[in-house]
């Protein structure tokens, strides 16, 4: 993760905070377990030699799903649900995707093609807080994409592995690292420390559609 100052956090945090309300948050972090627990369940039945796999899938697509119908309930206009396609919503300025990683091992995120689209965006946001120049006024931030990051490091007892937390993550323009990362019950704490007020800008152009061929697959981590 990259170090900012912690003024430059708070103002970031802040950002986020008056483009997301809190109950995205809180619906976005239910429907990723929900969608764990549901996929976790069907792929139980399988033999314990393809269960892996068929967990693999099964949690993919029933996770696509809850997060689908989360994003639909806070009008966040996702994108349609089609096979492994990433499902990428929007709230103010802030595109919103979702993202597994594997016991906190933050590798391998940029393989897919709309990912590495989705952290272009958040260029402005990492030369406007991260690398600030102190003799130039910044720029006000357009854009940015938050990924809701389901953090997958546990087993149940049908040795299926687990989402054991939900985090908030921006990540940075070359998918090498994080300009913000934090836990949900972190993050939410800012929504008691900044009263939000405003309405919230949607006169922002979306994120120009990738083809399936650019794509590729997009399912995993």
């Amino acid at each position: 993760m990259i170090v900012m100052p912690s003024t430059a956090k708070h103002e970031l945090e802040k950002l986020i905070a008056q483009n997301i309300p809190r109950d995205a948050f809180m619906a976005f972090e239910d429907a990723y377990y929900a969608g764990d627990v549901k996929g976790r369940t069907r792929a139980a039945s399988f033999s314990a030699g393809h269960r892996p796999s068929a967990a693999g899938q099964e949690k993919h697509f029933c996770t696509n799903e809850t997060f689908h119908e989360a994003l639909l309930a806070q009008g966040a206009e996702p994108t349609p649900l089609k096979g492994t396609r990433l499902v990428v919503g929007r709230l103010g300025i802030f595109n919103i995707a979702r993202l597994n990683v594997p016991g906190h091992k933050w590798t391998n995120l940029g393989r897919s093609a709309t990912r590495h689209k989705l952290a272009e965006v958040n260029r402005n946001i990492e030369e406007k807080y991260v690398q600030r120049d102190f003799f130039q006024a910044p720029s006000a931030v357009l854009g940015g994409t938050v990924f809701i990051l389901g953090v997958v490091d546990g087993q149940d007892a049908n040795g299926i592995a687990q989402l054991t937390q939900v985090m908030v993550a921006l990540p940075a323009p070359d998918m090498k690292s994080w300009l913000y990362i934090n836990s949900m019950s972190e993050f939410l704490k800012v929504y008691e420390q900044t009263p939000m007020t405003g309405q919230m800008d949607k006169a922002v152009p979306t994120l120009k559609r990738i083809s399936r061929k650019q794509a590729g697959n997009d399912q995993g981590s």
